[in-house]
C-alpha cells in the first residue's frame, strides 16, 4: 500500500464533474479526449462554453454558460454522500 498519495474517497476532476451534469440532470460526459482540451482552459465557465459551442450549441439557446458554471459549482460543494441523481429525486 502505498501511503505517499492520499487515499482517493471522492472522485476529482472529470469524474466529479461527469457526476455534477448527472445529478443536474444534464446528459454531459467528458470523455478523456473531451477533458483533454478543456482542462487547458482557464476556468470551469470557459470549459462549458467551449463545450456548448462544439457539442451541445442548442443548448446556448436556452443557457448561459456562466449559470450552468454556477450550477455545477454548487453541485460540486455538496458533500458526495447526499448527492444523488435526479431520477432519485423525483421518487422520494
Amino acid at each position: 500500500m502505498d501511503l505517499s498519495q492520499p487515499a482517493r474517497t471522492a472522485p476529482t476532476g472529470r469524474e466529479a464533474l461527469n457526476a455534477a451534469f448527472w445529478d443536474l440532470g444534464l446528459r454531459f460526459e467528458w470523455d478523456e479526449a473531451t477533458w483533454g482540451v478543456l482542462v487547458e482552459m482557464e476556468d470551469l465557465p470557459s470549459q462549458i462554453a467551449y463545450y456548448l459551442e462544439h457539442w451541445q450549441p442548442h443548448l446556448l439557446a436556452v443557457y448561459e454558460p456562466a449559470f450552468l458554471a454556477s450550477l455545477v459549482e454548487s453541485r460540486l460543494a455538496v458533500p458526495t454522500g447526499s448527492r444523488m441523481g435526479m431520477e432519485a429525486m423525483s421518487r422520494a
